[in-house]
């Protein structure tokens, strides 16, 4: 049987992928997880890849294939490389695989982000209710283009989105901006020790996506990586593009 196992992005949970999950068809072994900081998952001492992704424990005799969403495509090519016995496919939808690297990561958008959400959340937020958080979260971005959370999913999401917020460990997005969370780890080199297909999902730069032009370039250089452009997505492609995510799923099913 084939099991499919869904990590999140930072900052969010398992709960991102029940919309998603439920368009699949019903014979798939689906399923999501919390990954530590977030959600009902444990809290960790230091959170780096390598303690993140030690979390992930693929069914034992089964086909098992990850899908990991920005830092749960991090994660999900980390368990691919260290455990490839255990892993048939892997599909990263919008994974920074050069953004979240140090010292590139310093350019980008996402570590003003961390280090401004981690001031919040020990801050003034510190002792907000999920009822708080979901009057801030509402005018977040949503991660397609420029339209905010509540604008792009509605109630639904903002109130999803602020529970996310509300449970998560105030040390996680401080971690992300810290050298040790990637220390010493090459993308490129975890991917070269990997021989199952790698389905990279890829937004559009101007949107939001976490790849480049340039990143595509090198990642389609790869014999084991096929790159599916999501047009029209930015880092959200479930959201954007949900037909496409679908489809891209089941072809490596």
């Amino acid at each position: 049987m084939t099991c499919l196992t869904f990590l999140h992005a930072v900052t969010r949970d398992r709960a991102d992928f029940d919309p998603f999950i439920a368009v699949l068809p019903p014979e798939l072994k689906a399923s999501a997880v919390d990954l530590p900081g977030h959600g009902s998952a444990q809290r960790l001492h230091a959170y780096t890849l390598p303690s993140i992704a030690s979390a992930v424990d693929p069914q034992k005799g089964e086909r098992n294939i990850l899908w990991g969403h920005s830092l749960g495509g991090l994660v999900a090519l980390w368990v691919g490389a260290h455990r490839p016995q255990s892993i048939a496919a892997l599909v990263l939808e919008d994974p920074p695989l050069f953004d979240a690297m140090q010292p590139r990561l310093e350019t980008t958008h996402w570590a003003r982000g961390f280090r401004a959400l981690h001031a919040i959340m020990v801050g003034r937020a510190a002792a907000w209710t999920v009822s708080d958080w979901e009057t801030a979260v509402a005018d977040w971005p949503c991660g397609n283009g420029t339209a905010t959370i509540a604008e792009a999913g509605g109630p639904e999401a903002v109130a999803r989105r602020a529970k996310q917020i509300a449970a998560l460990d105030p040390a996680v997005p401080i971690a992300m901006v810290a050298p040790e969370f990637s220390a010493g780890i090459d993308p490129l080199a975890l991917i070269r020790r990997i021989s199952i297909p790698i389905v990279i999902l890829a937004g559009e730069r101007s949107l939001g996506s976490a790849l480049s032009a340039d990143d595509l370039q090198v990642l389609g250089a790869e014999h084991n990586v096929a790159i599916v452009p999501a047009e029209g997505a930015g880092h959200q492609i479930r959201e954007a593009r949900a037909q496409l995510a679908v489809q891209t799923l089941l072809s490596v099913v």
